[in-house]
């Protein structure tokens, strides 16, 4: 008798235990979270990039249904924005820092508003400002930006310096093309009247 229930004891408790390691398994290579630095190092090692990392790095990274040990510099690009850091290459090595800081980082300059980058590489555009005023754009397209981005005017030259993420940078310019398209010829910024007498 004791041996029968010894038995139906352990068919009710193997189902349970095998269970939970296919849970436990299957969270490691899908779900598990992963140190950022860690998640950078191992990318090091498998592509043999070098980085420079800025030691305020540590976030906790949950890979939702990515393999650490399959991502690509995009989707690395993409993790690091998304925990506010920005990586630029400089050399022979990529620079890790806060997005904060990223901006007096030597990021690649291009005057082509069709300039190719991936969507989360950190850029600088440089572009002249037809049939409007770059500077009255700054109020309304500035919020579209973070914080840790740029946004300037030459009033001189009414040419507009942007510096953020590729991805956005792209957005910016076609907002910047739409408002060129629809203003008037030869619109050029106006001298502020001042209403004193």
């Amino acid at each position: 008798m004791n041996i029968r229930i010894g038995i139906m004891a352990m068919l009710l408790v193997l189902p349970l235990s095998a269970s939970a390691g296919d849970s436990s398994s299957s969270n490691a290579g899908s779900g598990s979270d992963i140190e950022l630095s860690d998640l950078v190092a191992r990318f090091a090692k498998r592509t043999g990039k070098q980085f420079i990392i800025d030691p305020r790095m540590r976030a906790q990274v949950p890979l939702a249904g990515m393999d650490p040990d399959r991502i690509t510099y995009e989707k690395l690009l993409a993790i690091l924005n998304v925990h506010n850091f920005a990586a630029v290459s400089q050399g022979d090595w990529i620079v890790i820092v806060p997005d904060a800081n990223a901006r007096q980082l030597p990021t690649p300059v291009f005057t082509d508003r069709n300039f190719k980058a991936l969507p989360d590489d950190l850029v600088t555009l440089v572009t002249k400002v037809k049939n409007a005023c770059a500077a009255q754009m700054v109020p309304v397209l500035r919020p579209m930006m973070p914080q840790s981005a740029h946004m300037a005017v030459s009033p001189d030259t009414n040419t507009m310096i942007l510096n953020d993420h590729a991805a956005n940078v792209h957005r910016i310019v076609t907002m910047i093309e739409a408002i060129e398209r629809n203003s008037p010829e030869g619109q050029g910024c106006e001298p502020v009247e001042s209403n004193r007498k």
